[in-house]
């Protein structure tokens, strides 16, 4: 039976969050960020794969665009579905479900005798990689205290971006010598290897008590404290001086449709500049001339700034509003964006682009591991981040049509101008929906 907050879940959230991190910490993101870095890998071999199909001729750039829209609308079911297994059935049961789904289509991929069958899979797929990216952050922030969260999500941000390097590098090798079909063997061997090893994670105390099952929670708070050099008693929470009515619209509590509005406006804008035009960097060098080996060659240099946003993003975590951040890389993404357009060089597309992804990919980790997870509160968390994340994949299924388009009507500067377009709509809704979460704890925030 679930329950609303209380004051067991209130107990609870204060002895997870008087915690020191510690080894039952460091497994459980060694869990969570093997499953989310491997679906990340998966997400962008869609990239080298779609340039390798064009060039063998499996496939044409209006075919790649059904391709890369079928992965999406599988992404859009998984995301709609996690969210709602997640609360209902727990957190593990739920990434466990979508990582063998992943797996098993995975393999059937790699053996796809056409096209057809191809995008058949990579649609059963989606469903595997739509469900992990909404569950990991979210499940890694129940965990963490509030002091260490926002380090600890944007190191798990730092593993998810690493896909993009992972999979070009591994792509410029593999797909070049042994085609294209070994990418996605490689990620369903991996997948299996962590669906084993993820068996022993534990269930979130915070949920568990929020579905009425306080003395499971209790075992699991338990053992962490077990291994923490801090508990309650010796590391109480700071009292708090605010009141309700003298609370900053940054920290006074939301209806939740200004929760859904601001996540899924921010969702749909980071997911826009991934799927809209980093996904399609290869096939873009591609058309314009370059074989495939030098485009991978190129978008691995490129991928340089995915981890890279993620490590400023580190840097920046405890230093900077989640809010203030996320205009400032919005705005630094247009001026960016636009040069990358009027490069002509391959050396100056290349810097600029390593810039441009750098800047792209600190507003991913801030958006999708740091702050919306944490807009949410427990007993909804995995809903609402389903849903925002139900808007974007929506948005993904038609973007590579609008990608397709631009680019043939306009070149490179017709992409570039719709990731600008939304850059201006995330500071939009950023300054018209005012909410921070630094440093607060989940059940205050909630």
């Amino acid at each position: 039976m679930s329950v609303d907050t209380t004051a067991e879940q209130i107990e609870i959230g204060a002895r997870m969050d008087a915690l020191t991190p510690n080894t039952e910490h460091k497994k459980l993101f060694a869990y969570i960020g093997a499953g989310a870095m491997i679906d990340a890998y998966d997400i962008y071999v869609a990239a080298g794969v779609s340039a390798a199909l064009v060039s063998t001729g499996f496939a044409g750039v209006h075919e790649i665009a059904v391709f890369m829209s079928m992965t999406f609308f599988g992404m859009l079911l998984g995301a709609a579905t996690a969210g709602f297994v997640g609360d209902k059935f727990g957190r593990r049961m739920s990434y466990q479900i979508n990582l063998a789904i992943f797996a098993v289509a995975g393999f059937a991929a790699a053996l796809a005798p056409n096209f057809e069958f191809l995008v058949g899979t990579r649609f059963v797929m989606g469903i595997g990689l739509g469900a992990e990216l909404v569950l990991a952050a979210a499940i890694l922030g129940e965990f963490i205290p509030p002091r260490s969260r926002g380090r600890w999500t944007a190191a798990l941000g730092i593993l998810v971006n690493s896909g993009l390097l992972f999979a070009s590098a591994i792509g410029a090798l593999v797909i070049s010598n042994f085609g294209w079909r070994w990418m996605f063997v490689i990620g369903a061997v991996l997948a299996v290897i962590v669906w084993l090893a993820r068996r022993r994670c534990p269930e979130s105390p915070r949920w568990l008590v929020v579905r009425g099952r306080l003395s499971e929670a209790q075992a699991i708070v338990e053992r962490f404290e077990a291994k923490s050099a801090t508990t309650l008693e010796t590391n109480p929470p700071a009292p708090t001086t605010a009141t309700n009515s003298d609370e900053s619209p940054t920290t006074s509590k939301r209806p939740f449709w200004q929760l859904a509005v601001l996540g899924t406006v921010l969702a749909v804008g980071v997911n826009m500049f991934v799927y809209g035009f980093i996904s399609w960097m290869p096939t873009f060098f591609v058309e314009q001339g370059i074989d495939v080996s030098h485009s991978l060659a190129y978008t691995t240099a490129m991928a340089l700034g995915a981890p890279g946003g993620g490590l400023v993003c580190l840097l920046l975590i405890n230093k900077l509003n989640r809010r203030t951040a996320i205009v400032v890389f919005s705005i630094i993404v247009i001026p960016l964006g636009l040069a990358y357009a009027a490069a002509q060089s391959i050396l100056m597309i290349v810097v600029i682009g390593i810039l441009l992804v750098t800047a792209i990919y600190t507003l991913v980790t801030f958006v999708l591991y740091s702050y919306m997870p944490e807009l949410y509160p427990t007993r909804f968390r995995l809903r609402g981040t389903g849903i925002s994340y139900t808007f974007a994949r929506g948005a993904s299924i038609v973007v590579p049509f609008v990608m397709s388009g631009l680019f043939v009507a306009f070149g490179i500067f017709g992409p570039i101008g719709f990731v600008c377009a939304m850059a201006v709509c995330m500071i939009a809704v950023v300054v018209a929906i005012p909410i921070e979460t630094r440093g607060r704890s989940l059940e205050e925030i909630s």
